[in-house]
């Protein structure tokens, strides 16, 4: 194999590796948790709110 070959094939597996982290600390911080209620904030009043 050619150099860039593996350096094309490293890469890939670090970008696989940080997407798979990413969703990991999504995971862990609560981001999936009420997925539902982020489509309805758009249409509540902000002066209702505070």
């Amino acid at each position: 194999m050619t150099a860039l070959t593996v350096y094309l094939l490293l890469g890939a597996v670090c970008m696989g590796i940080g997407g798979w982290l990413v969703f990991l600390l999504a995971t862990r911080t609560g981001q999936w948790k009420d997925m539902e209620q982020v489509k309805y904030q758009l249409f509540e009043d902000p002066e209702e709110i505070e």
